[in-house]
């Protein structure tokens, strides 16, 4: 007899499902020791995924950590949660003041401690704005 229900692996995911997956799975707090144990102070998604209408070609998501950055071993519970491997991670981690910007103004999905997320988005979207003046003088710079 054939086997009428597919696993949930089996059906075809984008990166819209990916971040309902990963959303409900931070949710229910399925991933918190695992987060807590890879030092995830917090986790947020942007991008396409994060907006209606249109392509969204990958599931962007933004990452801080509290110790060791561990990279590759976040991906993997990533890829494993929302079964879908088009995930790009940005490390926001005050070295970039444009990408932590952009990175945090999407939809916070998991702080570590409670205000986490709107710290690190305040921090990083003042940081890009006391920066912005030396941007400005480095593309003159570049102009001549």
């Amino acid at each position: 007899m054939a086997h009428l229900c597919r696993s949930l692996a089996d059906v075809p995911v984008d990166a819209r499902t990916a971040l309902v997956r990963l959303s409900r799975a931070l949710d229910a707090g399925e991933l918190d020791g695992e987060l807590e144990r890879l030092g995830v102070s917090i986790l947020g998604a942007f991008g396409s995924a994060t907006r209606e209408g249109g392509d969204a070609a990958d599931l962007d998501i933004a990452a801080g950590f509290s110790g060791q950055v561990r990279l590759l071993e976040l991906i993997d519970l990533l890829v494993a949660t929302a079964g879908y491997d088009a995930i790009d991670v940005a490390v926001v981690d005050g070295e970039h003041p444009v990408l932590d910007a952009e990175a945090l103004v999407g939809i916070p999905l998991y702080e570590e401690t409670k205000g986490a997320y709107a710290e690190a988005q305040m921090a990083a979207l003042g940081h890009r704005r006391d920066t912005a003046r030396f941007r400005a003088l480095d593309l003159e710079r570049m102009a001549r």
